[in-house]
Formats: C-alpha cells, structure tokens, sequence
C-alpha cells in the first residue's frame, strides 16, 4: 500500500484536487440556484374595464400578483407623463404582497392628464409599477392601454 501511494502521488493529488474543484462548482451551481428563485417575482397583467351602460371605457386594471418565495412590497403604480413628468400616489403603508397572494391596482380617467406647477397640461403616456427599493416593473401593452384610455375620454 505504502509502494502503491508513493508511487501514485502525484496523480492521487491531482485527482483530489479536481474532485474537491467540481464539488465546490456544484455547490456553487445550487447555491446560485437557490439565491434566482427565492426572491420576490411578479407576474402583472393589465386590462381597458368599460362602463356597463356607456360602453366607454373608464380604467386600467392591473392585477399583481407575486409568484416568488418572498414578500413583495410595492409603492403602487408609477405614471409617466409626457415631457418627462413622472408621479405616483403615495400611501403611508407600503402594498405588501405574500407568495402567491394577488392585488388589483386601478388607474382611473383622472389620471389621464395632470397639471404641473406652472399650469402645464401633461398627459398620461405609460404606467408601471413601483416597487419600495425603487425598482420599476413593466406591464405588457400598458402603452396601448393607456392611449385606449385616452381615446375613449
């Protein structure tokens, strides 16, 4: 055994080494793995709602809903204005939202134009939502939405 080990030495170090670098990428690998899917993630879709009796439509819905491991918090919906102008509504309480929870967030035709300090009209021209670290998540076809929105007033 002892004739068997000096001779092999080398090739006995060699091995261990490449053994102990592929357990470390393994764990590497899982460890990755692990950190992408426990994280908050949200799945948001957007709809046009239309008025019963008028047939016109009124608002945006927009449903969140957080198909992650971790509670999401979100500020609300973040409204961009023409000429760079963007705002949201601010809440005391953040919007939090636990793993596989959902929530409705409505954007009505008041916020299809505000107006700024100096009397400047601004319109409405996209919408995302706002979450508490300042990260913002796109809707699909919010741009269309909203010009839905703005055509029907």
């Amino acid at each position: 055994m002892v004739n068997f080990v000096s001779e092999y030495k080398d090739f006995l170090t060699i091995s261990l080494s490449a053994l102990s670098f592929s357990v470390a990428c393994l764990a590497l690998f899982f460890s990755a793995r692990t950190a992408m899917r426990d994280k908050e993630r949200l799945l948001i879709t957007a709809r046009t709602v239309r008025d019963p009796m008028y047939k016109k439509i009124y608002k945006i819905e927009i449903t969140v809903v957080n198909i992650g491991r971790r509670i999401a918090a979100i500020e609300g919906v973040y409204y961009h204005y023409k000429q760079g102008y963007k705002c949201y509504d601010y809440n005391k309480e953040c919007i939090i939202i636990k793993e596989k929870d959902r929530i409705t967030l409505n954007v009505d035709r008041y916020y299809v134009c505000r107006s700024g300090d100096d009397g400047e009209a601004y319109i409405l021209e996209d919408i995302t939502i706002l979450d508490t670290q300042g990260a913002e998540y796109k809707i699909k076809n919010s741009k269309k939405l909203v010009k839905k929105l703005i055509r029907e007033e």
